[in-house]
Formats: C-alpha cells, structure tokens, sequence
C-alpha cells in the first residue's frame, strides 16, 4: 500500500495527491508529522522536503513528480502530449505562486516578524496576485472548449487549479481579499463548478479540507 507522509496541516501540495487517490478509491495511509518534530525527522527524508510518498519501500519526493504518479494511478493524467502539457503546466503554475506568496508566510511563521510578513504580503497583492491568476485563467480560456475542465475531463490539474483557488479565497491567508476573483470571470465560474462537483465533493478528503480549522 502507498503511504503519504506530510505535516499535520492541509495543504495544497498533499491535498492533490490524497484528493487524486480518493477519487479513484486507491487505498492509501497517511502519516502526518507534528511541525515541531520536523528538524529532527528532516534528515530522513529525500531533498529534506514533504511530502513524500513510501512505494515499495522506497521513498520519493518533489510535488510534480508525486502529483503525476498520483493521477496516472487515479487515471486523472492524460495521453496525449499536448493535454499532459496543460496538465504540467497547472501543476506548475501552482508551485510558482506558492514560491511568491512563501516570503511573507516564512517571515510570520519561522522569523515571528509580523510587519515583515505584512509588507512582503501586500508587495505580493500588488504585483503577484492578479497577474498569476489571469496566466491561469488564460491558460483555462485557451486550452478548454466547454471551460469546465482544464483538459475538457476531470483530471489533477483540476484538483490542483480548484485547490490553489479554495487557498486564497478560503480566508486563511491574511489581507487576501477573495473579491480579486471577481475580475476573472471564466476563473471564478470555473471555480464554482468544480466547488459543486459531486464526484469530487462526496470525497471525504475534500470535506476535511473545506472544513478543517
């Protein structure tokens, strides 16, 4: 059986992974280690980074290389060159915002510097924030006919896409008002159909996201 290691918080980089399993009933366990346990275990892991998944005894790292194992044994990967490349290309939109919103939440988190945190968030806000939701935004517009899908089916860049969104409109990342989706119609529409989709909704990995503190 696969196994799953993160911390002991949702996020999006292991959501992705459990929602991708779940979807597909693929059993899997799941480890979750306590923030404050993790510079001792660091040194255990491949690259020093969660998640990881345990396979056949071994360990593998790196979000997009674990997303994409996720999906082709959930069948949420595609075949076709030009689809796996949309696919890529959300999974990595995804790691790019969270390397440019990280400054602000390492300066709040690990430095305690609150006024830092504050002003890296709202420089983000300013030059970040609209800019990297329109490229996915545009992405959708181009790639899908119906818009409904990333690839036209159900795939991880969905889950991925829907994720990253739930992030900054949930109301858990300080100053980011959910409102900017308002200026991206076909994200916003996008959002709210994948937010209502009932074979993803009915998972219970995705009520512990929408619903945990």
């Amino acid at each position: 059986m696969l196994k799953l290691v993160y911390f002991d918080f949702n996020f999006w980089r292991v959501d992705i992974l459990r929602l991708s399993l779940s979807y597909s009933n693929i059993p899997y366990e799941y480890e979750r280690i306590p923030r404050k346990n993790w510079v001792k275990k660091k040194k255990d892991f491949p690259f020093g980074q969660l998640p990881v998944i345990i396979f056949d005894g071994k360990t593998y790292a790196h979000t997009h290389t674990l997303a994409k194992f996720c999906a082709k044994k959930s069948s949420l990967y595609e075949n076709v060159e030009s689809k796996i490349l949309i696919i890529d290309q959300v999974i990595d939109w995804a790691n790019e915002v969270t390397n440019l919103i990280a400054p602000s939440i390492r300066a709040a988190i690990r430095e305690k510097d609150f006024e830092k945190s504050k002003k890296l968030r709202q420089e983000f806000i300013e030059k970040d924030l609209n800019i990297w939701f329109s490229y996915l935004e545009k992405l959708l517009e181009n790639c899908s006919v119906t818009k409904k899908f990333f690839t036209d089916r159900f795939t991880i860049a969905d889950i991925t896409a829907w994720r990253m969104i739930y992030w900054f409109t949930c109301g858990k990342l300080e100053l980011i008002d959910a409102s900017f989706l308002n200026d991206l119609p076909i994200l916003k529409n996008y959002f709210n159909y994948i937010n209502n989709f009932e074979p993803l909704t009915r998972l219970n990995v995705f009520k512990d996201v929408t619903t945990s503190n």
